[in-house]
């Protein structure tokens, strides 16, 4: 019996025929949210086939990402560029005995080195992890700008990460707060950081935060590091958000890090030479660090059945309380 990654593997081998006649197999790169394979045209140059899961974005917002990416392209932002299938489609739909309907899109190859691996210290010394931060924090700030100045689509839709989407009734990561692995103590702790949440973000809105199209995932592995260059990748989650959110989302996972005040400074400081960063900004960084933390609560307990996962339940629980305390005992 074939397994579903055989069937995936399959149904784009087959779609390949909607960007031409190779003679090449795809080849997994990984087998995630999405499933992503190199692939490689005739004459042997390598791109990057997308296997959309189903449910996560419908064929209208999975276009609008691509628009938007094709926007950044011709603005010269570094990053994936989608490859038109024939007829000039960026997106297709095939439909499969077995799986479905599913969506595909192909991008252009990135080169360059992932900056760093889950869980694995980072091993740029404190010199060159200032340039890649700074350069990450004013990539940022540039593809903000570029998004903000931007006419959007008519039918341009993505999710947002806006107060609903971080902490409303139903976020679309999902109610941290219901996580199963909580205790009433840890409950009635989120219960009043999304109260605190709530007026501030508000406030910070009213008062001039940056808002506006956020890549939202720019997480070690979605960071290509090419000599003084940094590329994203990966923008399945990019959506509307407060710039602060993408900065905090750059921040997040180096927190533990022993240089992590050199990478904080390096990103705030390369995102105001691109950018707008007040002071007000600067102030609001701990509460967006707090955001981004119980987002993965709601995201571990919707994944908690893939493997290793379960055992990311109490780090992110831990940090999320922490983050929240935190941030209440400063108000």
């Amino acid at each position: 019996m074939t397994t579903d990654l055989d069937d995936i593997r399959r149904l784009a081998a087959h779609a390949l025929l909607h960007w031409g006649d190779s003679k090449y197999e795809p080849v997994l790169i990984k087998h995630r949210e999405n499933t992503v394979f190199e692939v490689r045209d005739d004459a042997g140059n390598p791109a990057v086939l997308r296997v959309h899961r189903p449910g996560y974005h419908d064929r209208q917002a999975l276009s609008s990402e691509l628009d938007w990416m094709h926007m950044l392209s011709l603005n010269g932002f570094e990053l994936p560029r989608p490859i038109p299938a024939r007829g000039g489609r960026l997106l297709v739909e095939v439909d499969d005995a077995i799986l479905g309907s599913r969506h595909l899109d192909m991008l252009s190859w990135m080169s360059g080195i992932p900056l760093g691996e889950l869980g694995v210290p980072l091993a740029w010394a404190p010199d060159r992890l200032k340039r890649i931060f700074f350069e990450l924090g004013r990539s940022a700030a540039r593809l903000h700008r570029i998004s903000d100045d931007w006419t959007l689509p008519a039918d341009f839709k993505r999710h947002a990460w806006d107060r609903d989407g971080l902490i409303g009734e139903t976020p679309f990561w999902g109610r941290f707060w219901d996580l199963p692995e909580l205790t009433r103590d840890q409950r009635d702790l989120f219960s009043e950081f999304r109260r605190l949440a709530s007026d501030r973000l508000d406030d910070y809105h009213r008062n001039g935060g940056g808002y506006g199209l956020i890549h939202a995932d720019l997480v070690r592995e979605n960071v290509l590091v090419d000599g003084d260059i940094v590329r994203f990748i990966d923008f399945d989650d990019a959506g509307f958000g407060w710039h602060m959110f993408e900065i905090a989302t750059i921040l997040h996972k180096n927190r533990r890090e022993p240089y992590y005040a050199i990478i904080e400074e390096a990103v705030l400081t390369g995102y105001a030479s691109a950018g707008v960063l007040r002071t007000e900004d600067r102030a609001v960084l701990p509460l967006f660090l707090a955001l981004r933390s119980v987002t993965y609560l709601g995201w571990v307990d919707h994944r908690r059945r893939e493997p290793g996962v379960v055992e990311k339940i109490a780090p992110f629980v831990a940090d999320a309380e922490a983050s929240c305390r935190a941030v209440l005992r400063s108000a």
